[in-house]
């Protein structure tokens, strides 16, 4: 288990009342598994994924329950961050300390991104329209993957040889058969296969050239630049070389990002300290100023690359492998002409395109578990696919986690491992997924699996669920579905019913699964002709 939500309850405290948007929600994610959220729109899916994530704005606020990760509780200090006072007409004030949600804040950042990441629902709003996509991606990549980047520039600037004037023969010490004759010869050898190479062809030669050279982000640079070229590819050979030359450092340069590395190192460590708060509940004061003092002094140690012209000088390396990264992962995404692309600016964007981004920014960091609030919506469905076979490999390769929030049931059926129902800001039914659609239990599920259509009964009537979601302000007493629900009985008006456990690790919250409970006929029943107890075939 990886990630464990324990009666997690958040409410907004709006001027007509408070709404519960969550009221008692407890989650299960375990590694290398994916766990469906579904349910009718505002139902409370994606603010169970904005208070894991402890991103929840004002009005609302996280009032209670625990988030563990790796076993530290991400509501730690939750209680002291504000104060409620009642007011006259029952509208409640929220006082916060802005200390101690800006400690909240710090500590979460040694969670989010490697520890927790997210696919947020709007990627319009999620990015920041005055930057590019590439200064985005590659603001993400420096955060959570720096060292290896500049770990990988520096060894590239060590171990190639490169010179200035790009001189016949430059040693290659990473013994890479391609490079046995020296660099200029491996660049003949490159410009020979581009004259009469097809597109695929040419990627495989640049993965194969920049791979010799150890750094991956060299082939998508090279490949576009010696697409075009033909059978004129050896007037392209100045090119190559200006590629090449940006692997040299020069000593302001390798200077520039050695300070770099140890900053991030720095970094690092503090970003320990504050998961080892969570996980101990201590604050670890003097380690975590030690560390901030250590920060500071690398920072003004060589302040004179904070200078304008200088900074544009020795960041220039740095800044193009993060540019070529950028385009790296906007491949990975299937997003037509990337290079273009990550020049872009989001309002340049469509909303298929920019929910894109926001899937390969997420990803990038190759993180403990995935939120992915409706990842597929704003795609066609030739690309859904493809996004969610994206998914599942970072799940096989790394392990992840993925919550796959989304009103698809069919997307559902095909990629999770377990679902959960959600109506009204509780979890009704939890199953693993071939269980809950070859026998669900609560009528709220069978009616959402009822208004499913079936190739198999073309001449099935859909059904419908009738009402809709109820005010979160004054919700129904007891059972929040009764309402709307066929099997309503009088104790449903009464209390609120516990999840029942119906077989191995299938729970529901629903009295008609209770010892005694008696047998009613249907009333007008949301699932066509099917009894309450009874087992509802799935597509």
């Amino acid at each position: 288990m990886v990630l464990d939500v324990q009666n997690l309850k958040t409410y907004f405290f709006t001027y007509d009342g408070i709404v519960r948007a969550l009221d008692g929600v407890n989650l299960t994610f375990r590694r290398g598994e994916t766990t469906g959220i579904v349910g009718e729109t505002g139902c409370g899916k994606s603010v169970t994924a904005f208070s894991i994530n402890r991103l929840i704005g004002e009005p609302g606020r996280i009032v209670s329950g625990k988030v563990l990760f790796r076993g530290a509780n991400l509501l730690w200090g939750l209680d002291k961050e504000a104060r409620f006072r009642r007011q006259r007409g029952g509208r409640v004030k929220v006082i916060g300390s802005f200390r101690r949600i800006l400690a909240a804040n710090e500590r979460m950042s040694a969670v989010r991104g490697r520890g927790i990441s997210m696919i947020f629902q709007e990627p319009s709003q999620a990015m920041n329209p005055v930057f590019s996509v590439a200064d985005q991606l590659g603001e993400t990549l420096l955060l959570h993957r720096g060292p290896e980047i500049v770990n990988g520039l520096l060894a590239a600037d060590r171990g190639t040889g490169l010179e200035p004037t790009m001189m016949e023969g430059a040693p290659a010490s990473s013994g890479h058969p391609l490079l046995g004759g020296g660099l200029d010869a491996a660049v003949d050898a490159l410009l020979a296969k581009a004259a009469h190479a097809s597109p695929d062809e040419l990627r495989v030669a640049t993965d194969e050239f920049a791979a010799a050279l150890g750094v991956p982000s060299l082939s998508p640079e090279l490949f576009y630049l010696l697409r075009p070229a033909g059978p004129r590819a050896e007037s392209y050979r100045r090119g190559v070389l200006r590629c090449l030359r940006r692997l040299h450092l020069s000593r302001a340069q390798r200077g520039y990002l050695e300070l770099q590395r140890r900053l991030m190192t720095h970094t690092n460590r503090l970003r320990d300290v504050y998961l080892k708060e969570m996980q101990t509940g201590k604050l670890q004061g003097f380690q975590r100023r030690r560390i901030r003092a250590r920060i500071r002094w690398e920072r003004t140690k060589r302040f004179y690359f904070g200078i304008g012209g200088i900074k544009r000088r020795v960041n220039r390396p740095l800044q193009e492998e993060l540019f070529w990264r950028s385009v790296q992962l906007l491949e990975g995404v299937r997003i037509a002409n990337p290079a273009m692309v990550a020049k872009s600016f989001p309002h340049e964007l469509s909303g298929g395109m920019l929910q894109r981004v926001m899937i390969a920014m997420a990803l990038c960091s190759e993180p403990e578990v995935l939120l992915a609030d409706e990842p597929t919506t704003a795609l066609d469905v030739t690309i859904q696919a493809q996004i969610l076979e994206l998914m599942h490999g970072l799940r096989e390769r790394v392990g992840t986690a993925i919550a796959l929030i989304t009103h698809d049931l069919g997307v559902v059926a095909e990629v999770c491992d377990r679902v959960n129902v959600m109506y009204a800001g509780v979890i009704v039914e939890s199953a693993p997924v071939t269980e809950l659609y070859r026998r669900p239990l609560h009528p709220y599920t069978q009616g959402l699996l009822s208004a499913v259509p079936r190739m198999d009964r073309p001449e099935q009537e859909l059904a419908s669920i009738p009402g809709s979601v109820p005010n979160l302000i004054t919700p129904p007493p007891g059972c929040r579905f009764h309402p709307r629900c066929p099997y309503a009985m009088p104790v449903c008006k009464e209390r609120r019913p516990e999840l029942l456990m119906q077989g191995e690790e299938h729970g529901v919250a629903c009295f008609l699964y209770e010892e005694g409970a008696p047998t009613l006929a249907p009333g007008p029943a949301p699932v066509a002709t099917t009894p309450p107890l009874a087992a509802v075939s799935a597509a």
